[in-house]
């Protein structure tokens, strides 16, 4: 079709996990692998006991017609990312190829595509170039991006020491309004205040509006279902599920978290060697304090969360958001809300264990899920577990089950009611 700008057909990439002795190139380590490829050319085939390979992607086809807005959904791991990065030429497909119409603006891992050394306004300049515009081009939307940004006191000071937030701000305000034909973002609500998601919210909309293409990788159900027309569930880097985004988002929260009583988030080989802090392990306690992937909607539940303290860390915090079927945040807490006055207390290396209690009243009957982070806030994310446990809420006694009314709303509180007779009539 002659309006198709992206083009993905058979999708692959394939990484070599290495055995892990060093992070660094030694000369010896250069000496061998060269070795080793003299010997695979002479039809010798050697290769580490030790090493592995994994499919990051695989097989992965699908079209995407302009002005079409597309959302890519999956849990960590799933591939993702690496798409983006393939579509966006940062790493070359193991497989396949993709073909893309038009000028590509990329919103990926925070800081892509600035230069630390430069002023955020040198690289507004920079990344217009790169995009092939001129400087008069540039010129006019620069009030817009610096506007958008909210990054005017900064503007001449190298973006190498702007908070994550302000690099994040800068990025998008940069990718949404230098005319880029295709606009692939990942995770833009990972960083910045619900003010300024919201409005990166409405500038996609605008976006897509204004006839540009638009790949959105996200966490956020609801902002894929309220952007996006079409969508893509990876899995295991291969394509679960592709059509519309409600009958994709349905297809994700039916089957991709298995509702349990408790789930282990991470084992210890998988802690990366720089990590400060990693979630360990949440589960669901009912009002018995049994661990149980099914509560009363009467009663409530306690969640659990166990996490590791690798490095003395100072202004952390634990964050939980609680989710609906229907791809809502019902409500966002953290272990800090109690006593925000322990946000100075630093947290010194070891295991730990937070807990909270979900009231009742924030819950009506079907499957929720719970997704967890772990933050400096404005400063940098620690880890994150999005999806991390769903559960199912039974409703065994509730207000609206007893009167044998549907009701609408997020939450079910009872709400407490008085009564006064103004007058009477005789009959």
């Amino acid at each position: 079709m002659s309006n198709v700008v992206i083009r993905a057909n058979n999708l692959g990439k394939q990484y070599t996990l290495g055995d892990g002795q060093s992070w660094c190139r030694t000369l010896h380590a250069q000496m061998r692998d060269s070795l080793l490829s003299q010997r695979e050319a002479e039809g010798t085939r050697t290769r580490n006991a030790n090493t592995e390979l994994i499919w990051a992607l695989k097989d992965v086809s699908f079209d995407v017609r302009q002005g079409e807005v597309l959302g890519i959904i999956g849990r960590n791991g799933s591939g993702k990312s690496t798409l983006l990065k393939i579509l966006s030429h940062i790493t070359p497909p193991t497989t396949g190829w993709a073909e893309l119409v038009g000028r590509v603006g990329s919103l990926l891992e925070v800081g892509t595509g600035f230069h630390p050394d430069l002023t955020g306004r040198d690289n507004i300049y920079m990344n217009g170039a790169v995009l092939g515009m001129t400087k008069r081009e540039i010129d006019k939307q620069f009030d817009s991006i610096v506007t958008f940004a909210e990054v005017e006191k900064f503007l001449d000071t190298p973006v190498k020491r702007y908070s994550s937030g302000m690099h994040m701000r800068l990025a998008f305000a940069v990718a949404a309004h230098l005319k880029a034909d295709i606009l692939l973002v990942d995770e833009v609500l990972a960083v910045g205040d619900a003010a300024f998601q919201k409005k990166c919210l409405s500038k996609m909309d605008d976006v897509s509006r204004e006839g540009r293409t638009v790949l959105l990788v996200s966490h956020n159900i609801a902002s894929i279902l309220n952007l996006c027309g079409t969508a893509i569930l990876l899995d295991g880097g291969e394509v679960q599920a592709y059509g519309t985004a409600q009958d994709v988002v349905d297809h994700y929260l039916s089957g991709n978290t298995p509702v349990q009583g408790e789930t282990q988030l991470h084992a210890p080989h998988e802690v990366q060697p720089r990590q400060e802090l990693s979630l360990q392990a949440i589960r669901i306690r009912d009002s018995r304090g049994r661990v149980t992937g099914s509560i009363d909607a009467v009663q409530g539940c306690m969640v659990e969360v166990d996490y590791m303290v690798h490095r003395k860390i100072r202004g952390g915090q634990v964050s939980l958001e609680l989710w609906n079927g229907e791809g809502v945040c019902v409500l966002c807490t953290t272990d800090l809300d109690s006593c925000p006055e322990s946000k100075s207390v630093p947290r010194l290396p070891g295991l730990y264990r937070v807990s909270c209690k979900l009231d009742p009243a924030w819950f009506r009957a079907g499957r929720y899920w719970i997704s967890l982070g772990a933050s400096v806030p404005g400063i940098r994310v620690l880890d994150e577990a999005p999806h991390a446990i769903s559960f199912e809420v039974v409703d065994t006694g509730s207000v609206e089950h007893k009167l044998a009314q549907g009701r609408r709303g997020i939450i079910a509180p009872t709400i407490k009611w008085s009564a006064t007779s103004l007058s009477t009539v005789d009959t």
